[in-house]
């Protein structure tokens, strides 16, 4: 998950915030040269605190831009990541598929990207700062689903927001009807034309 720096801003209250520290923090941004200095309006990568995941192919750590095939459109379904995180993708796309979600609508290696920008393979990270939350409607999980949309978009008998599966089978749900596929979300498609991710 990406955060942008405000004025006042430490990495060790930041690492605090999102139940991490200082050393991922610096490990996960490397253009921090001296932990105690960073700039207001920056973008500071936030690692998940509990879970490293990767693309099938990639050498090692979260990085999701590797992988055996690069997607566009709902075209046919990766590899699942492997790692606890593409555990919970995959628990959440055997429910999807017995539940009518076509297969080449989920492509996992899409999922396990806008988790990785979300929330870092956090399930439970919180965004407490932007309008959302101010709305009192903060993005809370895997993917980063308001409690409303989550609501719209669960299965029943998945109704825990801050469960991985349910989380990941909302998100999914709440991408195809809005986008038509995963693989269509503007941040996947974003990633795939170079312009970077943007949030869903």
């Amino acid at each position: 998950m990406d955060y942008k720096i405000k004025s006042g801003d430490t990495l060790s209250a930041l690492a605090k915030r999102f139940n991490t520290d200082v050393d991922s923090l610096v490990k996960a941004n490397p253009n921090i040269t001296n932990k105690d200095l960073i700039y207001a309006d920056a973008t500071l990568n936030i690692p998940g605190s509990k879970d490293e995941f990767q693309a099938q192919g990639a050498a090692k750590g979260p990085d999701l831009t590797g992988g055996a095939q690069q997607t566009q459109g709902a075209q046919a379904v990766g590899d699942v990541p492997p790692g606890q995180v593409g555990d919970w993708i995959k628990q959440a796309m055997d429910i999807l598929k017995a539940n009518g979600v076509p297969a080449d609508k989920m492509n996992p290696q899409d999922i396990a990207k806008i988790i990785q920008h979300e929330s870092s393979g956090n399930p439970n990270a919180i965004n407490l700062w932007d309008s959302n939350a101010q709305k009192g409607t903060p993005s809370i999980g895997l993917m980063q689903t308001i409690q409303p949309t989550f609501d719209s978009y669960k299965l029943p008998g998945h109704d825990n927001i801050r469960n991985p599966v349910d989380n990941i089978i909302a998100g999914v749900r709440y991408s195809i009807a809005r986008y038509g596929s995963v693989s269509d979300v503007p941040g996947i498609k974003g990633l795939s034309s170079g312009s970077g991710y943007v949030g869903y």
